[in-house]
């Protein structure tokens, strides 16, 4: 597209000069003979002006001054009509210019003038009949008013195209540069969409494979200590570790397939998954009661994934960082304007680094967590006693969340149930 516009640009001035000379000869009945060389002269001018733009320039000098020296015939056989063309050729140079000598256009357009009014006053037919009577011998002071009349008028009308020249060539820049911006401005949006997607990849890595992996690592670490006093319970341990496998596998493979966040599926995980959640963690040493208050409201599936993911970074820093041995309290609080999860652990009762460090851990989690909980419209609390972490979600049921589902899509939600509820 952007050649075709070039190509078009290249032939408008071609096209205005055929044009100009076509529409002359047809009105003033006109053949190519010698009484036409000024306008062929003139309309080549044009031709080449854009393209060419100072030869364009110096054509026009020349053929005025070929009719000075009386090389082109006068104006009355060459014809008034014929000067047209000199602010056409002044116009298409000017949009063309590139030299640095922004003067050189303007200075042009002033002597053609000077010149053309030279060759009306050498044609004394011609001015005599222009004023209607015999110019010559009747005042100097006439005579300069005269011939500052016509020289004005000629002048206004070369700087005239000039000034339009100029003002399609500051219009052709702006019109670049808004381009270049706009593209600049949709290179960084995609930019910013890359990253957000990145961003959110990543999130959803981090929620999927530290639950798994810590749930993994916790079985496979226990499973050193009894495959040979309780060999009955490496079995177990073994059946949680595959489960947890898995379900990483499923989620993750969702994930890369665009499923986690695709609004026309069911989602991947619902609300009361989080009990299968509650579930892995009590198998591996840290039991999770979990308490439901209020009437569920129906959620997007969006909802439902934020609520999991929640849920499931909360028991999962929890199960890394909290006092396995004294559990995990987990509260869903139902109300009509919104849902609140609280996830309340036990430090560990260990020295002030300890904590510590501990709470500088859950940074990155923590982060996502509140991330994510904005992208729905909620907030993030964190709240660090002496012996326990709460972690206080809240998420609201607005109508702007249920419109933003694909046809107003909404998923019941149950009450979450599960081992030690």
């Amino acid at each position: 597209m952007f050649n075709s516009f070039r190509q078009v640009r290249v032939l408008r001035a071609p096209l205005s000069a055929a044009l100009l000379l076509g529409t002359l000869l047809v009105l003033e009945q006109r053949t190519f003979d010698r009484n036409t060389a000024l306008l062929l002269a003139l309309t080549t001018a044009i031709a080449v002006a854009e393209l060419l733009p100072s030869v364009g320039l110096a054509w026009v000098f020349f053929a005025l001054l070929l009719q000075t020296f009386k090389v082109f015939p006068l104006v009355l056989l060459s014809g008034v009509l014929s000067y047209v063309a000199i602010p056409l050729a002044v116009f298409f140079a000017t949009v063309a210019w590139k030299d640095r000598a922004k003067w050189i256009p303007p200075v042009a357009a002033t002597a053609f003038a000077g010149i053309t009014t030279v060759n009306w006053f050498l044609d004394q037919t011609w001015i005599s009949f222009v004023f209607g009577n015999q110019l010559y011998g009747r005042g100097v002071l006439r005579t300069i008013a005269y011939v500052f009349l016509i020289f004005g008028a000629f002048a206004a009308l070369n700087l005239v195209a000039w000034v339009a020249g100029h003002a399609s060539n500051n219009a052709d820049r702006s019109r670049k540069a808004q381009l270049a911006a706009e593209s600049r401005l949709q290179e960084a949006s995609t930019e910013l969409v890359l990253e957000r997607e990145r961003n959110r990849i990543a999130r959803e890595l981090h929620d999927v494979l530290a639950h798994s992996l810590t749930v993994i690592v916790a079985q496979a670490d226990g499973i050193r200590f009894i495959h040979r006093t309780e060999p009955q319970l490496v079995e177990e341990a073994s059946e949680i570790i595959a489960a947890s496998a898995r379900a990483a596998l499923v989620e993750t493979r969702r994930l890369i397939e665009g499923f986690a966040t695709d609004l026309k599926h069911e989602p991947g995980q619902r609300a009361e998954d989080v009990a299968a959640l509650a579930d892995r963690m009590t198998q591996s040493g840290m039991p999770v009661k979990i308490e439901t208050s209020g009437t569920p409201w129906d959620m997007t599936p969006a909802q439902h994934l934020t609520v999991y993911r929640l849920a499931q970074e909360s028991l999962t820093n929890a199960f890394k960082h909290a006092d396995r041995s004294r559990g995990v309290h987990l509260q869903f609080l139902w109300k009509p304007e919104a849902v609140e999860l609280r996830v309340r652990s036990s430090l560990q009762t260990s020295t002030t680094d300890t904590k510590t460090s501990d709470s500088s851990a859950l940074g990155r989690g923590l982060s996502g967590m509140k991330a994510r909980a904005a992208a729905a419209g909620g907030w993030v609390e964190t709240i660090n006693g002496e012996e326990t972490f709460e972690v206080l979600a809240f998420l609201p049921a607005t109508e702007k969340s249920a419109s933003d589902a694909p046809d107003g899509r909404v998923i019941s939600a149950r009450p979450v149930e599960g081992a030690n509820a």
